[in-house]
């Protein structure tokens, strides 16, 4: 279940505008939410790296992992990329990669500076059924994969990954010269819905800087570390 676009908005117009504290317009609100949404989707890999070193919790739906991979698994995909070149151009869509299978076999990442020196030893030589790959992204956004060895026929990879949430936009049109919300055009954002208000208090916290109100981002960080001390409790 995604978030509504419409209802952060106003949550962070009611609380910016209180006290006549300033107006934060609907290009600024896009721009904010996107690097919001970016930011916490970003931490979910990091926060699941750093509960996997703290002990398991035997109660599951209270385990961090767990948590976290909940909130990351509608952004798994799978696509099927079918070539004779050695070279698979990924989509821009691919946010970070999860496998590449080859013929029901996982290909292993190397770095493009060993590369050379695995091939050119017969001990560790890639093949069909041991398959490795490099990656390098060029400007442009996509994911260039280079397979060894080289297919000679056609050949099918797997690739899983998590892919990128789409870009939130609220969309308006303006009447008696006043933006009102427009479902047509408007993206949700594509989080959990349990972080509506981690996504408030971080846009407050970026409109602050914007609007040039630090009494916005001052609030805002109260407002989060009363959040955190509540799921301490």
């Amino acid at each position: 279940m995604a978030v509504v676009i419409d209802t952060v908005y106003q949550k962070v117009l009611a609380l910016a505008n209180k006290e006549q504290r300033g107006y934060i317009t609907p290009q600024e609100f896009n721009l904010l939410a996107s690097k919001a949404q970016l930011e916490i989707y970003d931490n979910y890999f990091d926060n699941i790296k750093t509960a996997e070193r703290k002990i398991k919790n035997q109660m599951g739906h209270s385990d961090e992992v767990e948590l976290t991979q909940e909130k990351l698994n509608p952004f798994i995909n799978t696509l099927t990329a079918s070539t004779t070149s050695a070279t698979v151009n990924l989509n821009a869509d691919i946010y970070k990669l999860i496998s590449i299978t080859r013929g029901g076999n996982i290909c292993s990442e190397v770095d493009n500076r060993e590369v050379h020196y695995i091939q050119n030893n017969p001990l560790t030589q890639a093949t069909i059924a041991r398959s490795i790959y490099t990656r390098r992204e060029p400007s442009g956004g996509n994911t260039l994969i280079t397979v060894f060895p080289a297919p000679t026929v056609t050949t099918s990879f797997i690739i899983t990954f998590y892919k990128k949430p789409a870009k939130p936009n609220w969309n308006y049109v303006v009447v008696n010269e006043k933006a009102l919300y427009n479902t047509n055009g408007s993206t949700d954002f594509e989080l959990h819905f349990s972080e509506e208000e981690h996504l408030v208090t971080r846009i407050l916290q970026l409109a602050g800087v914007v609007i040039k109100q630090p009494d916005i981002q001052q609030a805002a960080m109260v407002d989060k570390q009363m959040s955190t001390q509540e799921k301490n409790n």
